[in-house]
C-alpha cells in the first residue's frame, strides 16, 4: 500500500512541511495580474520557480504554457497535473493581498492561483525525495481557462503530437470534489448595425438597439432540458451614445451550456434564427427605402463537451487517494474545465479540488484559508502514483495509449 512505502511517506512529510511556503508562493503568484491572453508575467515567473524545483526539459510554449517533466522508472502511462495561470480578473484589478485573522483576501487568490503553488509543492517533494512513478509526470501551468480563454492552453497541448495517457487539473472549491463529467459550451458575440442619427430628426431608421433587444426577448423564450443539463444567457449588452441618438452599432455575449453536443447545436441553431427574426423584424417595421440593420455573428469560444462512468479507473483512483488522508470525496459535474479537451478526446480526465478554505471565488472578496491545505496536494500525489504506478508497491490504473 501506498502510505506504507517510506518514500512516499517522506513525500508527504514534505508538502506538510511546505504548507507555509506554498501559501506564500500563492500570495505571490495572485499578485501578479493574469487575465485571458496576458499571463506571460505570471508564467515566466512559474518557469522560474519549475527550474528551481528540479524538473526537466522545463520550458514555455508558444501560448505560454509552462511544463517541466519528472521521468518515470519506466513501463508505465505518462500522466499531466495542470493548474491555469488566468484569471477572470481585467489587467487593472487591485490584487493587493489582505489579511484579516486567518483569512487572505485578494481576487484570485484561488482559482486557480493556489492550485498553481499546489502542483509546484507536489514537483518539490518529489524531486527532493528521488520519488519516481512508473510513469513520467508532467507538471503543466496553463494558460487560457476561464471565460473567453476558450481553454486556449489545452487545446494548443493536445492539439499537437503528445505521449499525455491521462490529465488531472486541480481545478475546484471542494478538497474533495471530483469533476469527471465535460460541460461543453458555445459563446458568441452578435453586432447589430445600421446608419445611425438623430432620434428626431431621423426617426424611423432601423434602429440596431432595438433589433437587438428583439432578439434577446426571443431568447429569453427559449426551452432547455433539465437534463441533459442546458443553460443559455446573454451576459453583456453594449452600445449607443446618448439618450437622444439612434445607435449606429449594439452588440450582445451570448452564452450556452450543456452536457450534450446535440443540445448544444439544437440551441445554437435557435439563437442563429433568433437574430435573423429580430432583423429583419426590425427592418420591416420601418419604410423598405431606409438603411437597413445588419447583424454579424462572431465565434468567441467553443468548449466541446464529453463523459466518461463515474466509476471509470481515474475516477475511482481520485476517491481511493481521498480516502487514504481522510478526505471525503465527492463526484460534482456542474463545471467546465480545461478536462474538457481531453475527455472530448477519450482521454481520462478529472478536475479535482485544492486544499484548505475558500469563498467568493470569481468576485474581488475572494477569500482563502489555509487550513490543513496540505491535503490538496497530498492528494495529488498520491492520485499520480496510483494512476501512473509505484515500482514494488502498485500497478498503474491508466494503461498507455497505443
Amino acid at each position: 500500500m501506498l502510505l506504507h512505502n517510506e518514500t512516499v511517506r517522506k513525500a508527504l512529510d514534505e508538502i506538510k512541511a511546505l504548507d507555509e511556503t506554498t501559501t506564500q508562493e500563492t500570495l505571490t503568484l495572485c499578485q501578479i495580474p493574469a487575465p485571458s491572453h496576458q499571463e506571460k508575467e505570471k508564467a515566466e515567473y512559474v518557469l522560474k520557480l519549475f527550474r528551481e524545483t528540479g524538473l526537466l526539459d522545463v520550458h514555455m510554449d508558444e501560448v505560454w504554457n509552462v511544463l517541466g517533466r519528472w521521468p518515470g522508472t519506466g513501463g508505465g502511462p505518462t500522466i499531466m497535473l495542470a493548474a491555469h495561470t488566468d484569471t477572470v480578473f481585467p489587467m487593472e484589478t487591485d490584487v493587493t493581498v489582505r489579511k484579516e485573522g486567518g483569512r487572505y483576501y485578494c481576487p484570485g487568490i484561488n482559482d486557480d492561483t493556489h492550485a498553481v503553488a499546489e502542483i509546484m509543492a507536489v514537483a518539490k517533494a518529489m524531486v527532493k525525495h528521488g520519488l519516481h512513478a512508473k510513469g513520467d509526470i508532467i507538471f503543466c501551468a496553463n494558460v487560457c481557462e476561464e471565460g473567453l480563454g476558450d481553454l486556449k492552453g489545452v487545446k494548443h497541448i493536445f492539439g499537437h503530437e503528445n505521449a499525455i495517457d491521462a490529465f488531472v487539473s486541480v481545478d475546484n472549491p471542494v478538497t474533495g470534489g471530483v469533476v469527471y463529467t465535460a460541460t461543453g459550451s458555445r459563446r458568441y458575440q452578435v453586432t447589430f448595425t445600421g446608419s445611425g442619427g438623430h432620434s428626431f430628426a431621423d426617426f424611423g431608421l432601423p434602429n440596431p438597439i432595438h433589433a437587438m433587444g428583439r432578439a434577446i426577448a426571443a431568447i429569453s423564450d427559449f426551452q432547455a432540458p433539465r437534463l441533459p443539463k442546458t443553460t443559455f444567457n446573454v451576459g453583456v449588452v453594449s452600445g449607443g451614445t446618448s439618450v437622444n441618438t439612434i445607435a449606429a452599432s449594439a452588440s450582445l455575449l451570448m452564452d450556452i451550456r450543456s452536457d450534450s453536443d446535440s443540445e448544444l447545436e439544437r440551441l445554437t441553431q435557435e439563437f442563429l434564427r433568433a437574430v435573423d427574426r429580430a432583423v429583419e423584424a426590425e427592418n420591416s417595421r420601418w419604410a423598405p427605402d431606409k438603411p437597413p440593420v445588419k447583424a454579424e455573428v462572431e465565434v468567441k469560444g467553443i468548449r466541446p463537451a464529453g463523459t466518461q462512468p463515474p466509476d471509470c479507473p481515474i475516477v475511482t483512483a481520485a476517491f481511493e487517494a481521498a480516502r487514504m488522508l481522510g478526505i471525503q470525496p465527492e463526484l460534482r459535474d456542474e463545471s467546465s474545465t480545461d478536462a474538457n479537451i481531453p475527455i472530448s478526446m477519450s482521454i481520462p480526465a478529472i478536475a479535482v479540488g485544492r486544499g484548505g478554505r475558500e469563498g467568493g471565488v470569481h468576485t474581488t472578496h475572494e477569500w482563502f484559508e489555509p487550513v490543513e491545505a496540505w491535503l490538496g496536494p497530498q492528494r495529488d500525489l498520491l492520485l499520480l502514483l496510483l494512476l501512473a504506478g509505484l515500482e514494488g508497491c502498485v500497478e498503474p490504473v491508466i494503461e498507455k495509449r497505443t
